[in-house]
């Protein structure tokens, strides 16, 4: 409709310019309703109905009756908002600067790049220390070292591996596994290098240890709560039984609940649920989640009616004496909700 809008701005006094930037501009400068007034304006449509204003003093509920708006000075006030958004447009284009955009880190990387910087050069100080027989094998508390830096658990692995291999080849030279490294050693003493290896041993036992103490200390995971109408949203469950003269409870209290009674109207099964925890079940696309397998059950109702109408007109604290009362063998649930399942009773404290 492009054409058609150009060809009014230029009927309706508009510059070179200005039409010439509705030109240029991308699809999304102005509405299509503009164009499509415009339309039905070149093919007859009068810019403002006769009866428009009778139309809107018809109106109920209004003290002061809205005024009709003619079509033609919605165009141009449509054009116009255009071409004031295509001037600030171009203007924030020609005075923005380009920002660098900084490189993202993830946290496993920062930590290795903490243990490069931090810890590694402090080893690799210690091991060349350890060639010079004259001041002897020195070593490193590792325990004390990483508590002070505050290495977290992820940065324990890089610093064992480095005390690993160091371990593999001055046990490798004592043991005389490779003659290259008995050569390359060969300006140790046995003592020496038994020592060394010793060091070694209990530097990699601190790091594991510091390791696991982290991870002990370390702060649980919250598991995020999702929204009750987001949890249910898939559930498939049967609203109401005209059979039973049933109707469901609304599942977007079951998340929160922590018992819950499910009657399945076409085995006559009853569900028994009760909640694994305090913050009540958890529902995942068809399923009930977190609940207590010990306590949960299902039995087939004898005398469907009578205990139906027992449970829904019993109050919280005689629902467990109800379900005393039902005789049929106990057998245990999977969680299953379909469409012959009705929600016959949500339970908010426990019983």
């Amino acid at each position: 409709m492009r054409p058609g809008v150009l060809d009014w701005m230029k009927r309706h006094g508009y510059t070179k310019d200005q039409t010439a930037a509705i030109k240029d501009a991308p699809p999304h400068a102005l509405p299509t309703t503009v164009g499509k007034l415009i339309r039905c304006m070149d093919r007859g449509m009068p810019s403002l109905h006769p009866s428009a204003q009778d139309y809107f003093n018809e109106l109920p509920f209004h003290e002061t009756p809205p005024v009709a708006k003619d079509d033609a000075t919605l165009v141009h006030l449509e054009i116009r908002n255009a071409l004031q958004n295509i001037t600030d447009s171009k203007y924030e284009a020609a005075t923005a600067t380009v920002t660098p955009l900084k490189a993202k880190i993830c946290p496993l990387d920062r930590i290795r790049e903490r243990v490069q910087k931090e810890v590694l050069p402090q080893l690799e100080e210690c091991l060349e220390s350890w060639g010079n027989t004259k001041t002897g094998a020195v070593t490193i508390n590792m325990a004390s070292l990483l508590r002070d830096l505050k290495i977290p658990a992820q940065g324990c692995k890089p610093i064992l591996d480095w005390c690993e291999r160091q371990h593999s080849e001055f046990a490798g030279a004592l043991n005389r596994e490779d003659p290259q490294l008995v050569q390359g050693y060969s300006c140790y003493s046995r003592p020496e290098l038994k020592k060394i290896v010793k060091n070694l041993e209990v530097m990699a036992a601190d790091i594991a240890a510091h390791g696991k103490m982290r991870n002990a200390s370390r702060k649980p995971r919250i598991k995020k709560v999702k929204d009750a109408t987001k949890q249910v949203s898939r559930l498939k469950y049967q609203m109401n039984s005209s059979d039973w003269n049933l109707d469901s409870v609304s599942p977007t209290r079951i998340p929160t609940a922590q018992c819950v009674l499910l009657f399945n109207t076409k085995t006559r099964n009853l569900g028994v649920y009760f909640a694994n925890g305090t913050k009540g079940f958890e529902v995942k696309g068809t399923s009930l989640k977190d609940y207590d397998v010990t306590r949960s059950y299902a039995c087939t109702l004898r005398k469907p009616k009578e205990t139906l109408t027992q449970l829904l007109t019993a109050k919280t604290a005689a629902i467990e004496k109800v379900l005393q009362t039902i005789k049929s063998t106990r057998k245990k649930v999977n969680g299953r909700v379909n469409e012959q399942t009705v929600i016959l009773k949500v339970i908010e404290t426990k019983i």
